[in-house]
């Protein structure tokens, strides 16, 4: 399964172990306010993107970890990345690759919201990535982003979660897409060498990781949680130092001011898309 792979990127050469998730794509704030407030708490820390964290955080549902009241300890990078069949496309394609079904037909699959999404279809369309958010920030710039995704949406098959994800690579019924680096790896290892996805490093979208500790944790755990994650957390590995120019880090401040408003308007404009093509 792919958890099993996320968690030896996690836990390798960290003795400590956690009893926490892993598929922070799969939930709604909605599913991490139910996780954060069980009681009685079985979940030490929840490994989340860093817009999730500072949104919960806002809400009181995590705890504080440091002195200035921010509660999530980081983690490393969550990376989102550009892959294909070499199969049937022997060209490692780029962002604007992904829309042209002209040149090369077959299924695309993306992530089940706006963050990320958005950022693609701007990508594709040609928007520089230094200039991503300036255009997600108005409102003509939104209108040319799902304009961008009503020209390819027929052809998308949708992932909510890593899990999803993973069974979609593994039934190799995509062409290209976009999907988390480790789930892209964990398919891999389930097919034969010559039939593995590849990915193309010169796409990555990339989010901080952060750990963050549920509020109804009981005191003595919260303490013991603290301990590990202050000194020696489990940690994804980190970014190289030079990063390909077409990549682009998820703004966390963009998100967390307008995760609601355009994860409504994401969800209005989903119920209209057509049935993907068989």
């Amino acid at each position: 399964m792919p958890e099993q792979s996320l968690t030896a990127i996690i836990t390798q050469n960290n003795e400590q172990e956690l009893p926490y998730f892993l598929e922070r794509d799969s939930y709604s704030l909605a599913d991490v306010e139910t996780l954060a407030l069980t009681y009685p708490q079985t979940i030490q820390a929840i490994l989340l993107d860093s817009t999730t964290s500072i949104i919960a955080c806002a809400r009181a549902w995590f705890q504080p970890l440091h002195n200035t009241g921010q509660c999530g300890q980081p983690a490393g990078y969550f990376r989102n990345m550009l892959f294909w069949d070499p199969s049937r496309l022997t060209t490692p394609p780029h962002w604007a690759d992904l829309w042209d079904v002209a040149r090369y037909p077959g299924q695309r699959t993306f992530f089940k919201g706006p963050r990320i999404t958005l950022e693609i279809a701007l990508l594709a369309d040609g928007v520089p990535p230094s200039h991503i958010y300036r255009q997600l920030s108005t409102s003509q710039g939104i209108d040319r982003a799902f304009r961008k995704l009503d020209q390819l949406r027929p052809y998308i098959i949708w992932w909510s979660s890593a899990s999803q994800a993973y069974h979609i690579l593994n039934r190799r019924s995509v062409l290209m897409g976009v999907a988390p680096s480790a789930v892209i790896l964990a398919s891999q290892s389930l097919q034969d060498s010559g039939r593995r996805y590849q990915i193309q490093g010169n796409n990555i979208l990339y989010l901080p990781a952060v750990w963050d500790i549920p509020s109804t944790l009981s005191p003595e755990k919260t303490n013991e949680t603290k301990a590990i994650l202050l000194t020696d957390p489990p940690h994804i590995a980190n970014l190289p130092a030079h990063l390909p120019t077409e990549s682009l880090e998820i703004s966390e401040s963009f998100w967390a001011s307008n995760a609601l408003l355009l994860g409504a308007r994401f969800n209005a404009w989903l119920a209209n898309t057509p049935s993907p093509l068989p």
